[in-house]
């Protein structure tokens, strides 16, 4: 008689496609913070001609850069490349690429489908602090807990160490406490996004 595995120990299935798995349709795209020079960017692109990610509504002034501005998807009306389905960003190369691991039991189609539904149905603004707030690494991080995707072991270091303004004192902590500090304005591996009221997703 051949044993027959409990449940509760065997994979959740997705037709014949077991999860969690690795989305290979599906490319993570993430550009590092560099001060003086770049606020960074990230995007996800999908099936060679799909892409989101969260751009301010405008050019940003250095007083709006922690206050804050209106954001938009995928930079409409600011960049001339924006579509409402492609990033101006897209098939450009980034400082880190991946796929990302599916990790709740969904077709491939429901996937693509929820994916937009979330981008086309989301409203926020766009800043940078030193706690979360609304931007375009916490966009994607509150798309991948609204469609059960995760970065995936191996890949948590791509979402850097913070404000590179800081850098220097985050070093400082390091080498006095031998412990890496997690930057306050990301959530930790495994903590959902918990969004303050006006950076909520409409609904």
């Amino acid at each position: 008689m051949t044993a027959v595995e409990p449940a509760s120990n065997r994979p959740a299935t997705c037709g014949s496609m077991p999860v969690p798995r690795v989305v290979d349709f599906i490319t993570v795209k993430r550009n590092v913070a560099l001060a003086g020079r770049s606020y960074g960017h990230w995007w996800i692109e999908f099936d060679n001609d799909e892409s989101y990610g969260w751009w301010p509504s405008h050019s940003v002034r250095l007083d709006q850069l922690f206050r804050g501005l209106p954001g938009v998807l995928n930079g409409i009306g600011l960049h001339p490349d924006a579509k409402p389905t492609r990033d101006p960003n897209h098939g450009l190369p980034a400082d880190f690429e991946f796929h990302p691991v599916l990790v709740e039991d969904h077709t491939d189609e429901h996937l693509r489908n929820s994916i937009r539904r979330f981008a086309g149905s989301f409203e926020g603004g766009w800043r940078w602090s030193t706690r979360q707030t609304m931007n375009c690494r916490m966009f994607q991080l509150a798309l991948f807990d609204a469609v059960g995707l995760v970065d995936g072991t191996g890949n948590y270091h791509t979402r850097g160490t913070g404000c590179p303004a800081l850098a220097p004192i985050r070093r400082t902590f390091g080498r006095l406490s031998g412990r890496r500090r997690w930057p306050l304005n990301l959530p930790h591996p495994g903590q959902r996004i918990a969004l303050p009221p006006h950076d909520t997703p409409a609904r």
